[in-house]
């Protein structure tokens, strides 16, 4: 159903490792006609052709629709991330606070004392795009069922770029560790391997 998504990714973005609100599972129209494609170039003020990239832009649209729901701050809609994907993901306010002000920036909401409120011009772009809180609360309520998954790629993806750091610059001490750590964490990567596809013979 979704394919390429919010991103780990909606990291640049929210959610665990995606640069979103949630994981790398959507895509074009994911969450509606156009979803994927997002805010683009030339639309609103003073913002260069390509203002919103990828990730940024996924979550860009998120944070735009759940807007939909009321003003809120960055604290307020990480909450209501949270509480969509039942805890699955909860985007750091940094995050949020930052895509706000790329709306903002881009005349998609207005911010006064922290709070964002969507603009009538963000109400016609996300009408435009075929993207409503609806179909954004769908996305992350299917995204977080795969939360456990998305945080163990995120997991896996933070360990090798630890190895790969202590590889190339770390002392004769640390890649010894390195070596210890890799042996172990194989062997249990090797048991879980076995557990799984014994299972998925079982049934």
């Amino acid at each position: 159903m979704f394919s390429a998504g919010f991103g780990p990714g909606f990291g640049g973005g929210f959610g665990p490792g995606f640069g979103g609100f949630g994981p790398g599972a959507g895509g074009p129209g994911a969450c509606g006609p156009g979803f994927g494609g997002g805010f683009g170039g030339g639309f609103g003020p003073g913002a260069g052709h390509h203002f919103f990239r990828g990730r940024i832009k996924r979550a860009a649209i998120a944070a735009a629709a759940l807007l939909q729901e009321g003003p809120a701050t960055a604290e307020q809609l990480s909450q209501r991330v949270s509480e969509i994907t039942d805890g699955a993901f909860t985007p750091p306010v940094d995050k949020v606070e930052f895509v706000i002000s790329l709306l903002a920036a881009r005349g998609v909401a207005t911010v006064e004392d922290g709070v964002a409120t969507l603009t009538e011009f963000g109400e016609q772009l996300l009408s435009w795009r075929g993207v409503s809180s609806e179909t954004v609360q769908a996305f992350l309520g299917e995204a977080g069922k795969f939360g456990d998954v998305i945080k163990l790629r995120k997991d896996l993806f933070e360990l090798a770029g630890l190895a790969r750091t202590i590889k190339f610059t770390g002392n004769d001490a640390q890649k010894a560790d390195l070596k210890a750590a890799v042996a172990t964490l194989s062997g249990a990567v090797a048991e879980a391997k076995k557990a799984l596809y014994r299972t998925l013979a079982d049934n």
